[in-house]
């Protein structure tokens, strides 16, 4: 009962004294009140603390009171307070407001937990109150510097050191020493952070000590706790520090491990502080040292503020749900795609380190082959030098197909670094199988969002900096990433549902699109870089085309689809018309592999087309659809125009024709038209030769009138013409020539069109049996077209005969005056809206130019072919580069970047110790390439063997042949490229003999090229091609020159050229070849020895394209030749040929 009596007076008197706080904070009215209230009395310890008690609370109405003459007053009560206090404190050496300092420090003598929490919480909230106050300053100042000796440091140590459990008296400590890092500006807090060993200590078990506790209300989670208020000193030095400062800090990786470690359980305001204090300080902050910001930034630490995008918060008052997922993906974005700012090194786009866009040429895109298995891209992926090693981690550990804005960042991260991608797809192990889940969708979002991204933009392609393309392994994972293989599109192409067909189809068509743009950059850089380089480029070119074309499915998946598209899915038939036409434009030797006939689904989509009405929504999708069609109709060779189904009254050409006709919108009738001519032109049906197209005469006479209309007995009759005319041309060429022999007239010359035959064939049966109107109708049109016929040039005397026989065979006296005067009165034809220019046909392509542009842009083009053509050999470096280059770079660098080349060209060098300097240097490589882990390093070790026992002494006193070189540089190339179409002949020849006879060189490689097979049944000309760049490199000196004309180089090229199948850019280089002899002193021999004038005089006589560079070529040798000599030699014949032959040279 007593025990009880005893509690029950404990209580009390705790109420008594809340009470008489409470009165005590009421009754300060003067700073004397203040000082008698805060005065240390070491016998009353619950009296001390009571006291605090109503100090803070005073302090507390002044800090968060409303404003008024109250508050106003309280304030300067504090202001006397604190003046007295400093007059106390004498000349500094006694510490200000020494009654508080000594209650603290006889808390920490008696371990009174209630004063150690109470004094440091109290100096913490008064410092915070003034710090506000600009008359306060100079007390404030005062302050921190008593807090900065030594006994309170000491204090301050005995605090932090406490057990983690005494929160109470941890936690002031720590809010304490953030407001002297804050008070004025941090004009303490380099003071402060000097006596780290005490302010920074215990910071790391602090920051682990969260409340994780999910039963707590947010009234409790916002309540500070030690971590927090860790936090907020750590982010207060962050703030108010100077840079040395700052590295230091975060150099303590236990302190940045900490912050991150519990930030999911932190309030929302203490994360959106981190954000801001983080975004203001540190990665917006230029002074700070990269460094410094790369220690913060790891893939843990941006991996555990990505957790913050499933950040819950435990009320729905404010939202801070949203706002924190918001904050989170600011904050990444800002640190992963600002160069130097956080995460993200400055990058070369898809350039690895070490293979910089300028540096030195390398003739050779990527030193690993692309026909590959999942391994050898692991090992590519393994050894693959990227920058951003920090982000290719981070982003693996994010989820982009389950959260939008894991995507976005994904995404983001892949635009500023795009080095990252291939990285990213070959590490990720996701399979892509179509399985129709919520992953799945994402997954496929995901991936066709990275396809679409814009190619990396290079500046320096545009002033020819940029030497070398960049890998191809890594371009073709930005164009058709990894888990986009032909095993995993195919199964989407032939899935039942649409869904997944769709995504296939358009995630093809968006690689597709991508292939093309940097396939055009390829071409650009190709276009503005260095000779030497061209080749590089190149191949790179059709490694990349190569490699797509495997990942690609085959052409008859995608044909199913378009066979299975149902006719009511508008947008997916749209689409996959559009990945067939990529299909014929990009690959088209894996389109070409399925046969494909449009004829019929082009005839039922111009009828579907004319059917629906132009405010029809889906109209303008199938007008595009026409429009691929029509493209495809144009390069695919398996379409029977002329096969007539059952249920169709036309066949598929003339269904088309007839819509052509009426004038039906579906978007593409340029297209139409080119389709048709060329259609009639390839099969002879209609005559080419005359300047206005002989299909606008068709097209006109069928065009509607006030007084015809094109029926459908018409139609009928032109289809069983045109059709019967394609099956038999031989039999109707035989009439026209008969009609030509007959003709009465034979000063009327000109062409005339096989359909005027089947026409006279076919109207007998057609008149038997017809009625009279359809007679009469088909009349009118016949009239129509002889007379178009006639006005677009077309023998008059064959038209006339033409009418004559139609009409002798007409029974119908109404058809028979029709034809009657049908040809005399020809007045002028009236053009249709469409171009009317003569159509060439190239390649199923329809082109309409006028005669005149088309001289005028073909003398043009051939001024541009003389002066590329014009190859002047390139003069040796006096700097000597390529000695010292390769020992700057690794075995795999300098064979694949070209520095060996550059060395080995370096033993074709007029100067004698140059020779010996590579000589020596190609020994050092082959002991370097012997030792090294280079997996051809046999094949590289053989060659150089070769190259050196060739050239060693006494051979070195000579100059190796330029010739040998280049071969020898094309070998360092060709070895390092098991794909390459001469790795098989170069292996053979290395395995010939230990030593080259360079002497015969020239004359071996034209044999194994031009009289035996090549290794690829379709790469004969290719390696024609190989040989004449060879050549081309190989003849520099007057040396080489006399080395070709003893192995009869030249006579064997020139009849090359007279080969119908050889391609227009072989031609080129062998007249290159013949252009670089000019000046090697080779124009003598030329036309001395090897006929070159005859050469000439049939390539001027046949016209084309080079005539005036033949031309010029003329001009050339005999202006360099000796001309003495070949006047004498030609009896003066030749001057007088180059006299009658020469242009004006194109300078």
């Amino acid at each position: 009962m007593a025990r009880n009596e005893n509690t029950a007076s404990k209580r009390r008197k705790l109420d008594d004294g809340r009470a008489a706080s409470n009165h005590a904070v009421g009754d300060i009215q003067s700073s004397d009140q203040l000082r008698e209230l805060l005065i240390f009395q070491q016998d009353a310890a619950p009296r001390l603390r009571q006291n605090l008690r109503s100090f803070k609370s005073f302090l507390d109405s002044i800090a968060y009171g409303e404003e008024g003459p109250h508050r106003s007053a309280k304030q300067f009560t504090l202001l006397q307070y604190l003046r007295a206090e400093s007059r106390d404190e004498g000349d500094g050496t006694t510490n200000y407001l020494a009654d508080l300092i000594q209650t603290w420090s006889y808390a920490a003598q008696a371990n009174n937990d209630g004063l150690l929490s109470a004094v440091p919480a109290v100096l913490a909230l008064l410092l915070k109150t003034i710090s506000a106050l600009i008359d306060f300053r100079d007390h404030g100042i005062r302050l921190c510097k008593t807090l900065l000796r030594r006994d309170q440091l000491q204090l301050l140590s005995n605090g932090l050191s406490a057990n983690k459990v005494k929160e109470h008296v941890i936690s002031p400590c720590l809010r304490l020493l953030t407001e002297v890092t804050s008070f004025d500006g941090g004009s303490a807090a380099r003071s402060l952070f000097l006596h780290r060993d005490v302010t920074f200590m215990r910071l790391e078990t602090f920051l682990s000590l969260h409340k994780t506790s999910p039963a707590r209300s947010p009234e409790e989670r916002r309540k500070p706790s030690i971590r927090s208020n860790a936090m907020r000193y750590i982010l207060a030095n962050l703030r108010f520090q100077d840079n040395a400062a700052k590295s230091d800090i975060l150099s303590q990786l236990h302190l940045v491990r900490g912050i991150f470690q519990g930030l999911k359980d932190d309030a929302s305001e203490m994360i959106l502080e981190m954000f801001d204090v983080f975004k203001k300080y540190i990665v917006m902050d230029d002074q700070l040292h990269r460094a410094a910001k790369c220690k913060l930034f790891t893939d843990w630490t941006l991996g555990r503020i990505a957790t913050l995008y499933s950040y819950e918060e435990y009320t729905n008052e404010f939202k801070e749900e949203s706002n924190i997922r918001i904050e989170a993906h600011k904050f990444l974005l800002s640190v992963c795609t600002t160069v130097d700012k956080g995460a993200l090194f400055a990058t070369s786009g898809w350039y690895h380190i070490g293979n910089d866009p300028a540096s030195t040429r390398s003739q050779f895109s990527d030193g690993l082959s692309l026909h590959d298995t999942n391994e050898s891209q692991e090992k590519h992926a393994e050894r693959s030098s990227i920058r951003n090693t920090t982000l290719a981690y981070f982003i693996q550990t994010l989820r982009p197909f389950a959260d939008v804005l894991h995507k976005e960042l994904v995404l983001a991260i892949f635009k500023a670094a795009p080095e990252l991608v291939a990285d990213y797809f070959l590490r990720t192990s996701f399979s892509f199988e179509p399985k129709l889940s919520t992953t799945w969708v994402g997954y496929s979002a995901f991936l066709l969002s990275t396809v679409q991204l814009p190619i990396p933009s290079y500046h320096n392609l545009q002033d020819g900096q940029t030497a070398r393309p960049p890998p191809v392994s890594t371009v073709i994972e930005s164009i058709l990433p990894n888990p986009l293989n032909k095993t995993s599109l195919t199964r989407c192409l032939n899935q039942r549902t649409e869904l997944a067909t769709f995504f296939a189809v358009g995630v093809m068509v968006a690689a597709f699109q991508k292939l093309r743009n940097v396939l055009e950059l390829f071409r650009s850089a190709k276009e503005v870089t260095l000779s030497t380089s061209e080749y590089s480029w190149e191949a790179a070119t059709s490694e990349l085309v190569a490699e797509f074309s495997r990942r690609c499915p085959a052409m008859k998946h995608v044909v199913a689809v378009f066979r299975g598209s149902s006719k009511d899915n508008v947008v997916l038939r749209e689409a996959v018309t559009r990945l067939l036409v990529m299909y014929y434009k990009l690959i088209p030797q894996v389109a070409l592999d399925e046969k494909l006939d449009l004829s019929l689904a082009l005839s039922t989509i111009f009828k579907e087309c004319s059917d629906l009405e132009d405010t029809n929504r889906e109209k303008l999708l199938i007008q595009m659809t026409i429009s691929h069609l029509l493209i495809i109709a144009h390069r695919c060779p398996d379409i029977r125009w002329w096969h007539k189904p059952d249920q169709m009254p036309l066949s598929p050409f003339t269904a088309i024709l007839r819509t052509y006709v009426s004038n039906v919108e579906t978007g593409s009738r340029n297209e139409t038209r080119g389709l048709l001519s060329s259609i009639l032109f390839e099969n002879g049906i209609l005559q080419q030769e005359t300047s206005v197209s002989s299909f606008d005469a068709l097209y006109l006479s069928l065009k509607d009138s006030r007084n015809f209309r094109a029926s459908v007995a018409l139609y009928s009759f032109l289809d069983n013409c045109i059709l019967r005319l394609a099956r038999r041309p031989i039999k109707y060429l035989g009439d026209l020539t008969s009609f030509t022999t007959s003709s009465t007239s034979t000063s009327v010359k000109g062409p005339a069109s096989l359909l005027l035959m089947a026409l006279v064939e076919q109207w007998p049966f057609f008149s038997n049996a017809s009625d009279d109107f359809e007679i009469v109708d088909v009349s009118c049109w016949l009239a129509r077209y002889l007379k178009c016929s006639k006005s677009v040039g077309e023998n008059s005397g064959i038209l006339v005969q033409t009418r004559d026989r139609i009409a002798s065979e007409t029974s119908n006296e109404e058809a028979r005056s029709i034809f009657q005067g049908s040809l005399e009165d020809s007045e002028p034809l009236d053009m249709p809206e469409e171009p009317v220019n003569r159509a060439q046909v190239v390649n199923h392509e329809v082109a309409l130019l006028s005669y005149v542009s088309q001289n005028s842009h073909g003398e043009a083009q051939s001024s541009t072919d003389v002066q590329r053509l014009r190859s002047v050999p390139s003069e040796e470096d006096e700097n000597h580069l390529g000695l010292t280059r390769w020992r700057q770079e690794d075995i795999l660098d300098a064979i694949e970047g070209g520095a060996l080349g550059d060395l080995i060209l370096c033993l074709c060098s007029m100067y004698l110790e140059v020779r010996k300097q590579a000589f020596l240097g190609l020994r050092a490589f082959m002991a370097e390439v012997k030792k090294s882990d280079y997996i051809e390093w046999k094949q590289i070790y053989v060659l150089l063997g070769e190259v050196a026992e060739t050239t060693g002494e006494p051979n070195l006193d000579e100059p190796f042949p330029y010739f040998a070189g280049a071969i020898a540089v094309q070998c360092c190339v060709i070895l390092a490229r098991p794909l390459h179409l001469m790795y098989e002949k170069i292996n053979k020849f290395l395995n010939r003999s230990p030593f080259w006879d360079t002497a015969k060189l020239p004359s071996y490689w034209i044999d194994k090229i031009l009289l035996q097979p090549p290794i690829d049944d379709d790469g004969h000309y290719l390696e024609v091609e190989w040989l004449l760049d060879a050549l081309l490199d190989g003849l520099q000196t007057a040396t080489d020159m006399n080395a070709y004309r003893k192995n009869h180089v030249f006579e064997r090229l020139l009849s090359l050229s007279a080969s119908p199948l050889l391609p227009e850019s072989c031609f080129a280089k062998i007249v290159q070849i013949l252009y670089r002899c000019t000046y090697v002193e080779g124009s003598t021999t030329l036309i001395t020895r090897c006929g070159v004038l005859s050469w000439i005089r049939t390539g001027i006589a046949s016209g084309g394209r080079y005539e005036l560079v033949l031309r010029d070529l003329l001009a050339q040798l005999y202006k360099t030749c000796e001309q003495n000599r070949v006047d004498e030699w030609g009896n003066g014949s030749v001057s007088g040929m180059v006299d009658s032959l020469r242009v004006m040279n194109v300078e």
